[in-house]
């Protein structure tokens, strides 16, 4: 099973002392976790002024920051509509993407079923040879993947739970992750939660044998409800059920 790590997501620098905002600290805390047992990393590149950035240059100095502290661990990035709202605006940026060489171009992106324009979005994505994370959030997005004519072109879906109660969110991943198989597509499934709901839904998602996810952008602390240190407290963590500890 695949454990990625999202190491900063939408939060601010002033949420947590240890979350990584420039390439520099993308690039260690990326190591800590590929050495703590991560396989994969998901970030929120920013731009100079410190807000996330879908521009080709901020993509790319991040990526390529990582990707030379962790060569040959995939590297992925957001799309999401709050970063840039206006949909043509975002598209195009994206789209430059694909004049990234191939050292500074992301592996993958995720791309949310419940923004308008994600169909162009994902196609321009896989246009530019990025692989698509088809990010299903509610029951209704369900059908819209299926209506994508290139829903099998997909690298994963993420099932991502809203909820921050743990009960509730594990729901919605069972609810989700039904709908999903209901469907007959065949593609990998990661499962993850947020916030009150992370730790459930990953232990949910691990006893159901599906790739999940854990960090600093979906949680700021262990499982006791204490403060993590860092990204590779959280994946260390993560990992220790599977390491027999």
């Amino acid at each position: 099973m695949l454990l990625k790590v999202c190491l900063n997501g939408a939060r601010a620098a002033a949420d947590h002392p240890r979350l990584p905002i420039l390439p520099e600290a993308l690039a260690r805390d990326a190591a800590a976790c590929h050495g703590a047992g991560a396989g994969a990393f998901h970030v929120h590149p920013r731009a100079a002024h410190g807000g996330e950035s879908l521009d080709a240059a901020d993509i790319g100095v991040a990526v390529s920051a990582i990707r030379h502290a962790c060569p040959g661990v995939p590297v992925g990035v957001s799309t999401g509509a709050w970063i840039l709202p206006d949909v043509k605006a975002r598209h195009a940026r994206i789209a430059s993407w694909k004049a990234l060489s191939a050292g500074t171009r992301p592996d993958f992106a995720s791309v949310n079923l419940s923004e308008p324009g994600w169909d162009a979005i994902a196609d321009a994505l896989l246009d530019a040879g990025i692989g698509v994370e088809a990010g299903v959030w509610f029951p209704e997005d369900v059908p819209r993947l299926m209506a994508w004519p290139r829903a099998p072109e997909c690298l994963r879906v993420l099932v991502e739970t809203q909820s921050s109660q743990p009960e509730a969110a594990c729901q919605e991943a069972r609810t989700l992750v039904d709908l999903l198989r209901a469907t007959g597509l065949s593609r990998p499934l990661l499962v993850h939660g947020s916030e009150g709901g992370a730790w459930a839904v990953l232990g949910w998602a691990r006893r159901h044998g599906f790739d999940t996810r854990i960090g600093l952008e979906d949680t700021l602390v262990l499982p006791d409800g204490q403060r993590a240190e860092d990204n590779a407290a959280l994946v260390a963590e993560a990992v220790r059920p599977l390491r027999g500890q």
